[in-house]
């Protein structure tokens, strides 16, 4: 019992360090204007440091995220072959299945921040990679 205890206050620490070491640009405190500063965020990574400082470490962090994965996948979601669309949709469903039998809202916001994680990684390394012509 000490030990989740512990592991969930290690979890909690892990997504709220992250919101201290920057704070959220957002205006005023409501969802709409965090949601607002993630979409503002000039690159997909960028969205992500926003939605990172934006947190709440709850299921709502969903909507944050989501904004992240949709800037992120316009960078790489074209390009894709069949072969590294799969490859990535595994990824997605890792990051469910880490969380899946984890019961708290603090979890939901965990499974959320891996596929954006996810989803700026692929873009960085779509980037990195010639176009096909």
């Amino acid at each position: 019992m000490l030990a989740r205890v512990a592991f969930a206050l290690s979890a909690a620490l892990l997504i709220v360090a992250p919101a201290l070491a920057q704070d959220c640009p957002a205006e005023g405190s409501g969802w709409e204007g965090r949601e607002d500063a993630v979409r503002k965020a000039g690159t997909c990574n960028a969205a992500l440091k926003v939605a990172e400082s934006c947190a709440y470490g709850a299921t709502g962090d969903t909507g944050l995220t989501n904004i992240v994965i949709e800037k992120c996948e316009a960078d790489f979601s074209a390009r894709m072959s069949k072969a590294q669309r799969r490859s990535y949709d595994r990824g997605i469903k890792a990051c469910d299945e880490r969380y899946r039998r984890k019961e708290g809202t603090m979890y939901r916001s965990m499974a959320a921040f891996c596929w954006a994680t996810l989803a700026r990684d692929t873009a960085a390394k779509f980037a990195q990679m010639p176009r096909r012509k």
